[in-house]
């Protein structure tokens, strides 16, 4: 159990109930209040708040965001439970998953999972008829995704949040430098890729480790293969200092951070306070995790 995990005791039923009645106030912030008193009950108050609802139709709403607060705090813990051996693990695939439950609650983490072992899957049976060195496979494996799939940078929409979670890019086939990337590296693992995220100043890509010269994947440009002067062009451009460092491998709580300050960006410009207020609280716990030096 994680050092802050917080226990809550559960009041006795009448004052519960008591609860419930004053969820009927007029008053907005006197309701406010005894919602966020509600939430921080946690799951075990649910049955209640499901009678609540079904006896009196016009508490819904003010019930419907109580839950949506507690399966917050719930997935909250587990992200905070994740971020705390990420970083030893290198587990960035479950990180993007719990991401998206930020805005799809319900995802179904094993089925998208599938998805991604069934592209493997097609690859290896398709493409890989014979043993291939991982330049060449590589090169294979972005002809299957950006061509033979249709996976591509979404250009029109680029600031649909959508783009950054990885359930909708897998159902949808568009998304963003980083979010792209992530399909490739994670697709690529199940194949034996040495392939890991790298954050580029301004663009994310992926590196192929071991390979000489080294190689680079930009997955929003249809899978193009890069050297590392094509990089520094790109870095230089942008006003930047170039340093070898700039395209070394990315950890896992600094890919999710950077998924999220993405995220966080999109929500604050179009004023969705409420999601913004979520994908913060989760961009703490990542930036709050001690790392190994």
């Amino acid at each position: 159990m994680s050092s802050n995990t917080t226990i809550v005791s559960l009041p006795p039923d009448t004052t519960i109930h008591a609860l419930l009645r004053l969820l009927s106030d007029p008053n907005e912030q006197v309701a406010r209040t005894i919602q966020d008193q509600l939430a921080r009950l946690g799951s075990n108050v649910l049955p209640f708040l499901e009678q609540a609802g079904n006896d009196d139709a016009t508490l819904q709403p003010r019930v419907a965001s109580i839950k949506e607060e507690i399966r917050f705090g719930q997935l909250k813990e587990e992200f905070q439970r994740f971020v705390a051996k990420s970083a030893r693990q290198e587990d960035w695939e479950h990180g993007t998953f719990l991401i998206a439950k930020l805005a799809y609650p319900n995802l179904d983490i094993p089925h998208y999972v599938e998805c991604l072992d069934n592209l493997a899957e097609e690859f290896r049976t398709k493409w890989l008829t014979t043993e291939s060195p991982s330049g060449k496979a590589a090169r294979l494996l972005s002809n299957f995704l950006f061509k033979d799939k249709g996976f591509s940078g979404n250009r029109e929409e680029y600031y649909d949040p959508d783009n950054s979670y990885l359930n909708r890019v897998i159902d949808t086939r568009q998304g963003i430098p980083i979010s792209l990337s992530a399909l490739y590296v994670f697709v690529g693992k199940r194949l034996g890729l040495p392939a890991v995220g790298v954050g580029m100043p301004g663009h994310f890509l992926v590196k192929l480790e071991g390979e000489t010269p080294t190689q680079f994947v930009d997955c929003f440009n249809g899978g193009t293969i890069l050297r590392e002067q094509d990089c520094q062009q790109f870095i230089t451009a942008s006003g930047l200092d170039y340093a070898p460092e700039l395209l070394a491998k990315s950890s896992t709580p600094s890919m999710l951070a950077r998924m999220l300050r993405n995220l966080l960006s999109i929500y604050e410009q179009d004023a969705e306070e409420p999601m913004a207020r979520r994908v913060r609280a989760f961009l703490e716990l990542v930036e709050n995790e001690p790392t190994d030096s």
